[in-house]
């Protein structure tokens, strides 16, 4: 899974975090780096890092415009 194609985009990630806990994150990407995603974490509008290795799913988000 490449999420590199989505820096500047906003996606849906299924993420576990170290306790094996299994979360839905809606995020903007911001960059990554090695081993780690820089991202808005969109409902808590506060800056994030994930650990790509525990990112499991990725899909992009498409806004309608009316």
């Amino acid at each position: 899974m490449s999420i590199d194609k989505y820096v500047g985009r906003v996606v849906v990630i299924v993420y576990m975090d170290k306790q094996q806990k299994i979360s839905k994150r809606e995020i903007r990407v911001l960059r990554i780096e090695t081993g780690s995603v820089f991202a808005i974490d969109i409902a808590k509008n506060q800056p994030r890092r994930f650990e790509t290795e525990r990112i499991l799913a990725v899909q992009p988000v498409y806004r309608r415009v009316s």
